[in-house]
């Protein structure tokens, strides 16, 4: 049986999404219920990770559907009759659900992995203070996992890139990447998905793709 982890990253099909939101729904539905707020905020943040997601991948199983032209109005169809509701629930009630992830314990009791959620979603929303605040508050807890923060940089490029700011993009790009062999070797799929932000923004900052592939290849 495939784990809610694999689902949410190693899984992109309607159904894989679809199982994902009700399996994460029945299991974190009992950690909302406890008396304790700390098991309280970790369903929140299972829940608002998932739907995350699942927004997510439907946006790009949206860009997928103008792949080839000429089949592009029946997928938007069937994208408008599947994706669309599923994603747009999700969008609707995933930052109410991180949100209380900060009532219940706030920053000091979050998690840098909490804190890397609520950050990407608050940018999602274009609420870049609110995201910076989080992002700092995760890195000042100096996170064993590299690959959370190297997260946590990306976030700060992102915010700094809507700034225009490229020098300090490139600040933390650099810093990602003199940690990526690392992230590498202790999480792959979120190491792959560091890659593909640092690619991005290497790009955009004039460096073109040479860079990703000098410090991505084994």
């Amino acid at each position: 049986m495939r784990s809610i982890y694999d689902l949410s990253w190693g899984e992109t099909s309607f159904l894989a999404k679809l199982q994902l939101f009700f399996k994460s729904r029945e299991q974190e539905n009992r950690k909302i219920w406890s008396d304790s707020p700390q098991v309280q905020a970790q369903g929140y943040s299972a829940l608002a990770s998932t739907c995350y997601s699942i927004v997510g991948t439907a946006f790009c199983q949206l860009k997928a559907t103008f792949r080839p032209r000429w089949l592009s109005p029946m997928k938007i169809v069937v994208w408008c009759l599947t994706w669309l509701p599923l994603a747009a629930w999700c969008y609707w009630r995933m930052l109410p659900l991180s949100n209380q992830i900060v009532k219940l314990i706030g920053y000091d009791g979050m998690s840098a992995a909490q804190c890397d959620v609520h950050q990407t979603i608050l940018r999602c929303y274009k609420r870049y203070d609110e995201a910076r605040m989080c992002i700092l508050a995760a890195l000042a807890k100096n996170p064993g996992e590299v690959h959370i923060r190297g997260l946590l940089h990306i976030g700060l490029a992102r915010i700094h890139q809507q700034n225009r700011d490229w020098v300090s993009v490139q600040i933390e790009v650099d810093k990602v990447i003199a940690e990526a062999p690392k992230a590498a070797r202790e999480n792959p799929q979120q190491a792959t998905r560091i890659y593909r932000h640092c690619a991005d923004l290497v790009d955009q900052i004039g460096g073109g793709r040479s860079s990703y592939r000098r410090w991505s290849s084994p």
